[in-house]
């Protein structure tokens, strides 16, 4: 039998090595905006680079302006779930 806290280990040690594809954080980049906004935004209106590690989001300027209060919140939330390595690093 696996002991959990070896397993634990061996998970957490995945989730440093691997990033997690694009579409998975565009769709959760969407979600938690919805969660911490009154804003809609659907994961087609998100692009996520890999390489820069960037969130683009095609919305109207005002919206993006009031995404800009919420631009903390939402990369710290982000940073919890997919670690420090993984994470996006700015919202435009």
């Amino acid at each position: 039998m696996i002991d959990p806290k070896h397993l634990s280990t061996i998970l957490e040690k995945f989730q440093k090595r691997f990033t997690p594809p694009q579409a998975s954080v565009e769709k959760r980049v969407a979600e938690l905006i919805c969660e911490l906004t009154s804003l809609t935004v659907t994961a087609d209106q998100i692009t996520y680079n890999v390489l820069s590690r960037t969130i683009s989001i095609q919305v109207p300027s005002i919206l993006k302006s009031e995404l800009q209060h919420h631009k903390t919140a939402i990369l710290g939330r982000l940073e919890k779930e997919m670690g420090v390595t993984n994470c996006p690093k700015t919202i435009y």
